[in-house]
């Protein structure tokens, strides 16, 4: 049996690859893209928990590879990192149709959000979310699980979750989700096993 379903976004709803901006940034930054990259990933968690805001996000991964734009395109080059997961985004749509209820569990930020909401017609399915920079907690943290739970008054022994981190699974497990590591090359072994459950008593 399922009462409802929890999903994770990055590589699970879309893909995403940071690479794509810092090429796009590449012109005017003093350092190459992998370096870019390397110097900017530090910055990525006090993102996501909501520590930084956005501008200083941008103030200080700009100063750290030595941006010279402004800030509104390197904002641009930043949220324009995705590509979306059809397989996964057919799977939602029918369980919409059947009528589960249907949530959001993601590290993310205030960039990203905004972006995937609006360029994307699939989140419109979801009727609940819990983002890691609007709760100030990141998964696998058990807070943020707790705080899915509560906040989206989930019942966790029936609640699938699934997330392409083993380590946020296991979070997820020890919070009584039934969690579901999902990978596009197993997708079908996902949707094998999520019509287990279904038909579970």
């Amino acid at each position: 049996m399922i009462s409802a379903f929890l999903f994770d976004i990055g590589n699970v709803i879309i893909h995403f690859d940071f690479s794509k901006a810092a090429h796009r940034i590449a012109p005017s930054c003093e350092v190459a893209p992998e370096e870019a990259l390397e110097r900017v990933a530090a910055l990525t968690p006090p993102l996501e928990r909501g520590e930084l805001t956005v501008d200083e996000f941008v103030a200080e991964a700009s100063s750290r590879i030595g941006f010279s734009g402004n800030p509104r395109q390197f904002l641009e080059a930043f949220e324009d990192i995705f590509e979306l997961n059809q397989p996964i985004v057919e799977l939602i749509e029918s369980l919409h149709a059947e009528g589960y209820p249907l949530h959001l569990l993601s590290n993310t930020n205030a960039i990203h959000v905004p972006f995937f909401e609006s360029t994307y017609s699939v989140f419109e399915a979801f009727s609940g979310r819990i983002y890691s920079h609007e709760v100030g907690f990141m998964k696998p943290d058990p807070e943020i699980y707790e705080c899915a739970i509560q906040t989206l008054d989930l019942d966790p022994a029936t609640t699938v979750y699934l997330d392409d981190r083993p380590e946020n699974c296991e979070g997820g497990d020890r919070a009584g989700l039934c969690s579901l590591i999902y990978e596009v090359s197993r997708h079908q072994e996902v949707l094998e096993e999520i019509a287990r459950l279904k038909s579970a008593p």
